[in-house]
């Protein structure tokens, strides 16, 4: 086996997969807004292991408040658990901070791919995406009528 003998001065990130995986990023999050904006999201189940998610989420989160995207603490335990069991789990992914407004500057963070589902998920099964459908519907409009990105 070839020994790397880099420095790590000599390491750099490449601005062309940044930007791609910003794009890509961008388009999960404009297919996420229109599914909530056009399907009954108490039904929608968002992966094929949403109970699986669900149900472990609640055991180490079972007083979570989904409506705001909170708690560091307990997240790595989380997410290490599915690992193996759901790919690219740790993918960066944009996520609402706030149940009822949409994807905006102001309204988003990047988290684990696990933990985007884990919230949504919850978000949907608990109603709170129905509930404020109209809410970020409002929202999200307005952000299109002003010519601006979701994200």
């Amino acid at each position: 086996m070839e020994e790397i003998s880099y420095g790590a001065a000599e390491y750099t990130n490449d601005p062309s997969f940044e930007i791609a995986w910003a794009v890509e990023a961008a388009e999960r999050a404009n297919i996420h807004m229109s599914l909530l904006l056009t399907c009954n999201t108490k039904e929608l189940t968002m992966h094929k292991k949403f109970n699986v998610i669900y149900d472990k989420f609640r055991e180490i989160f079972p007083n979570m408040n989904v409506e705001k995207g909170e708690n560091k603490q307990q997240w790595f335990i989380f997410c290490e658990h599915f690992k193996e069991e759901i790919e690219d789990y740790n993918l960066a992914t944009i996520m609402r901070i706030r149940a009822n407004g949409a994807y905006s500057e102001e309204n988003t963070i990047i988290v684990p791919k696990i933990i985007f589902l884990a919230v949504e998920i919850a978000r949907n099964k608990e109603g709170l995406n129905e509930s404020h459908k109209e809410s970020f519907k409002m929202e999200y409009e307005n952000i299109r009528r002003e010519g601006g990105n979701i994200c």
